[in-house]
């Protein structure tokens, strides 16, 4: 699936990551690292003599080309790249370099910096698969490597799938009902509009958000305070996506909300954005100079990785060894939010460094000037920077001297003319569907970034976010609808064989549960869930050795215990802790925006999901609902828990399974007396259940939240 030796090699897609990954460090866009005034990222530098007067790149003819002969050399001291480098180029990679060069050395101009333009959609031979255009795209491909799609998913597994996909939630128990009686084109449109207008789905999206802008509840570092910000920032998030808000409005809103619509209270919801991020403000010991440069460089890093996909951050010490950044750039982006300064409120009289705080960018009466600094130290400034944008990008450069600096960030971001926000918006919707982005590295669109698998698909969606008014309803919409979306997990042998890692989508990527969902869907099936939104962050009972980090402890559980039940995307986040449930399934760190979170299978999570004190209180309320709603009939029972916790129907062998399981373990318990913390809950007491009996569901529950059909998605 990529270029082999032999056929046409295409700079981009075979060359360029060769020379990225190999030679940019020393030949790249960074003029003070370059070495022998030598740079092979620009064509017409990579023609001229270098300081040994050798040419590096001829075009056709590689014998000439002191790049090959550099590449090939035996000799310690010429070969490249250098022993000292531990970087060594394959034999393949050698006759690719040679090939394109005898090819004539063509470069292309870097895909994501191009303009988006809406291609055609390709010709398929199965006419009959494709539901939406979506599908051409990934037919075409996995036509051209002889390989198809697999069947489509049954009515339960989809029914799961957009479930937790939109809301992050399992079905309930009467969409399974329903959706398993009839589960046509209709019934599956009504559900998706059901799902994409609820505030279900705004809770389950602004959680997917809130990883990409490093979001927490507390200022980080030594003092840890809490925001008392940061929740009606989340809770704009939710209303944003519940409501449908127009992405290029969203950013705009998080940009500069208070400076384009002032008094708007929606709006500058918004812009708390700019300080949920790490904050110190430790009196008589931080200068402020040191505050704003970290705030800045927060605000500059976040802003390139999470709207642009660029790694800005690189630029910040010197310019961008692989992409065409500059130190100037980047100063020039922080400088667009030095017209602002932070603003810090505690309720408290006096106030304490650890007391709770609101934080707020206000405008300052003049810009405050940011240095381009040596090595990013705030000691050693070289410069002035002017407020700008990347230059290397449409609409970019100085910014005239306006007031609302921000507010002009804000409005080129979603420009016609910005090739990048759009490109890497539709990504990340992508990703977080299928697990994976067309660009794998979501916050890396740059040279040392993943070309996209489908790069037409990536540039026909951008186009028809921003042609729509950049409506994400509608993008879900042409998603979830889709064939390659309505796809079965089970992928066709030939697939598997060919595609390991499912780049092509001949089949849906099966996925874990994230740590959230799958404590809210522990809540959920077993009938606890409080599903109140909104409000201040619930701070929960926590053992006493996770705290440790915690300086002075300050950890105030909240009062109110039904609260303790609410939605995981309620729960305080603290930049010094994490809650061990989530650290064991792989919750992000919160300092720096997250393109995506990593997945491990450990010991730790199935110890956590079998021993938890929560689980098992999870397992023990779902027997008394299971109890209750069968009566106590076992095969009633087992057809109840299986749509709860599988939203399918259980199958006879199943059933026999439960009944075996269930008299098996009640004669064990009946040789001993079971105490009450193993015993199913929510059992009135005229109703009663045999003690033994009440164990062993409790056992049989805690099996079936084990499970592996329960923790995954297909």
């Amino acid at each position: 699936m990529t270029s082999r030796v032999g056929a046409e090699v295409r700079f981009n897609r075979d060359v360029l990551p060769i020379l990225s990954d190999n030679c940019f460090a020393c030949h790249g866009p960074d003029a003070k690292q370059r070495k022998a005034k030598l740079r092979l990222d620009v064509r017409e530098e990579a023609l001229k003599p270098a300081e040994s007067d050798d040419t590096p790149i001829v075009p056709g003819k590689p014998a000439q080309s002191e790049l090959v002969t550099r590449i090939e050399s035996a000799d310690s001291d010429d070969v490249m790249p250098p022993p000292k480098s531990h970087k060594h180029l394959t034999a393949a990679q050698k006759e690719l370099l040679r090939q394109w060069i005898a090819e004539g050395a063509k470069y292309e101009g870097h895909w994501a910096f191009t303009a988006i333009e809406r291609p055609a959609l390709p010709v398929v031979k199965d006419k009959a698969w494709p539901r939406n255009a979506i599908d051409y795209f990934i037919l075409e491909r996995l036509e051209r490597e002889n390989l198809a799609p697999a069947r489509e998913a049954s009515p339960e597994a989809l029914l799961r799938r957009v479930s937790f996909g939109v809301a992050g939630l399992p079905p309930s128990l009467e969409d399974v009902t329903a959706f398993s009686a009839r589960h046509g084109d209709a019934e599956y449109a009504a559900l998706l509009e059901r799902l994409l207008t609820s505030t279900q789905y705004g809770e389950h999206w602004a959680r997917h958000w809130m990883d990409l802008v490093r979001y927490a509840d507390s200022a980080g570092y030594e003092l840890d305070y809490l925001f008392t910000h940061a929740s009606r920032y989340r809770d704009w998030l939710v209303r944003s996506f519940a409501s449908n808000k127009p992405m290029d409005r969203f950013i705009h809103e998080q940009i500069a909300g208070d400076e384009l619509w002032p008094g708007n209270h929606d709006a500058t919801d918004g812009a708390l954005f700019l300080t949920i991020g790490p904050m110190r403000f430790e009196g008589g010991i931080q200068r402020a100079k040191d505050r704003d440069n970290e705030w800045f460089t927060d605000l500059a890093d976040t802003t390139g990785a999470a709207f642009l996909g660029l790694t800005v951050g690189c630029a910040r010490c010197h310019d961008h060894k692989f992409d065409p950044l500059t130190q100037g750039d980047y100063y020039g982006l922080q400088a667009i939010f030095a017209d602002s300064e932070v603003k810090l409120e505690r309720a408290a009289k006096p106030p304490k460094e650890t007391d709770p705080a609101f934080i707020r960018a206000v405008p300052r009466a003049q810009p405050g000037i940011v240095q381009v600094l040596r090595r990013g130290e705030v000691d050693l400034p070289l410069r002035e920077a002017a407020a700008g944008l990347p230059v290397v990008l449409p609409g970019g450069g100085s910014l005239p001297a306006i007031k609302n600096r921000r507010a002009a960030l804000a409005t080129w971001l979603t420009s016609a003319k910005n090739p990048l926000t759009a490109r890497v918006l539709v990504n990340r919707v992508w990703q977080w569907h299928f697990g994976r982005g067309l660009v794998r590295t979501a916050n890396d669109f740059g040279r040392q970034g993943e070309a996209p698998s489908h790069p037409e698909l990536l540039d026909w969606l951008a186009s028809e976010l921003i042609s729509s008014g950049w409506d994400l309803r509608h993008l879900q919409r042409l998603i979830l609808e889709s064939a390659t979306y309505r796809q079965s997990g089970i992928r066709p042998p030939e697939a598997r064989a060919a595609d390991p890692e499912n780049r092509l989508l001949a089949g849906f990527p099966r996925r874990r549960l994230q740590a959230e969902e799958l404590r809210d869907a522990l809540l959920a099936v077993s009938g606890a869930l409080n599903s109140k939104s909104y409000g201040p962050p619930v701070v929960p009972p926590v053992e006493p050795w996770a705290l440790a980090p915690l300086r002075n402890r300050n950890w105030e559980v909240t009062k109110d215990e039904s609260e303790w039940r609410r939605r995981s995307v309620y729960f305080v986040v603290r930049r010094s802790i994490k809650l061990p449930f989530f650290d064991a399934f792989n919750l992000p760190d919160n300092v720096s925006s997250c393109a995506g979170r990593d997945i491990t299978v450990v010991a730790s999570q199935a110890l956590a999901l079998l021993n938890s004190g929560d689980t098992l209180l999870h397992a023990r309320a779902l027997a008394g609902r299971m109890w209750m709603q069968s009566q106590g009939d076992v095969s009633k029972a087992a057809a109840l828990a299986w749509q709860l916790i599988f939203a399918r129907q259980v199958t006879p062998p199943e059933s026999d399974r439960a009944l075996v399981f269930l008299q098996a373990r009640e004669a064990e318990w009946v040789k001993s007396n079971p105490s009450g913390a193993a015993l199913p809950t929510g059992i009135p007491g005229d109703l009663p259940m045999p003690p033994a009996r009440g164990a062993a569901w409790v056992e049989w529950c805690l099996a079936l939240l084990n499970s592996n059909e329960f923790v995954y998605v297909d």
